[in-house]
């Protein structure tokens, strides 16, 4: 990436010119002495930075965040960092540090925080971090008016119909940004936007004009399309999960003790479910895998006792 390349020589020219500084400034007694806190201001810095720069081309799509050495999100353990730094060192290279902020903001999809870093740091001197602020403030104000828009909730079809505009918005930046990290940020926004409308359809499915077709249908169309995604897993256990309530729900209105249960019907549900929460359990390296293996139990443990009282 070409920021990775012009804020690691602007770190390592500001590392550079507080070591010069601090040589020239310093008494000659003291010169030769390893602590220079100038100069470690700089190094210090380089050092969260340079861990923050190695991650920024991450696919966070289609795979996890990167972790650091505790565990922790890389670009939110980050943040912490860079705040420590601030309040270590008040006002030292606050314009390199607004533009480390301001990307990891930026990658965790906080955009309007991310334009606050970007907005200070387009104030610096030198150029290349200016424009490399400036070009990251329009892209983010970009992102955030496509994942953020101002949703009319006056009734359940407009907020359908936002939602929707939502995703084709989001789609489209992904095609804008194709080749770049940031395509990957549209596609994950894309996909929490899935989510919600497939949720959306899920809580409306018993009011008119919303079925649970509608739901099934939106599911089915999210795995289709986030199949390169870290949470294709996500989508096929929400899925799994309707067909376990229709299989419950079918028992509500059909007393298995009664005439009107019937048997074929009930396994038609309920083999649906186990279909997704198969699939599921065998996603070897990926967290739904326990949580699918945990539900296909219970699956199968509901289906023996209302088979049983069908019998």
């Amino acid at each position: 990436m070409k920021e990775r390349l012009i804020i690691g020589s602007i770190l390592a020219s500001l590392l550079g010119i507080e070591s010069i500084r601090v040589a020239q400034s310093a008494p000659p007694s003291s010169q030769t002495k390893p602590a220079k806190p100038d100069s470690q201001q700089a190094a210090n810095l380089l050092i969260y930075v340079a861990e923050l720069q190695r991650h920024l081309p991450d696919d966070v799509y289609r795979y996890p965040y990167a972790t650091d050495v505790t565990g922790q999100n890389v670009f939110r353990a980050g943040l912490v960092r860079l705040s420590n730094y601030e309040t270590l060192f008040p006002g030292s290279m606050r314009d390199a540090v607004a533009l480390a902020r301001a990307q990891a903001y930026e990658k965790l999809t906080a955009y309007a925080e991310a334009g606050k870093g970007y907005q200070i740091a387009q104030q610096s001197s030198d150029s290349n971090l200016s424009k490399v602020a400036g070009e990251g403030f329009e892209r983010v104000r970009k992102f955030d008016k496509a994942a953020n828009p101002v949703m009319d909730k006056s009734g359940m079809r407009t907020f359908e119909r936002d939602l929707q505009t939502k995703i084709r918005d989001l789609d489209d930046l992904a095609s804008q940004y194709k080749g770049t990290p940031y395509s990957t940020h549209a596609l994950l926004e894309r996909e929490r936007a899935q989510l919600q409308l497939a949720e959306f359809y899920l809580t409306n499915r018993f009011i008119l004009p919303y079925s649970t077709n509608d739901a099934i249908a939106q599911i089915k169309r999210n795995i289709e399309q986030n199949r390169n995604s870290k949470n294709l897993y996500t989508h096929h256990l929400m899925l799994a999960d309707l067909y376990y309530d229709l299989a419950r729900e079918y028992t509500i209105l059909n007393d298995p003790d009664g005439p009107d249960f019937k048997l074929k019907e009930f396994q038609g549900f309920a083999n649906s479910a186990r279909t997704e929460y198969g699939i599921v359990q065998q996603a070897d390296g990926f967290s739904e895998k326990l949580e699918g293996r945990a539900k296909l139990a219970a699956l199968e443990a509901f289906v023996e006792r209302i088979s049983d009282r069908a019998r």
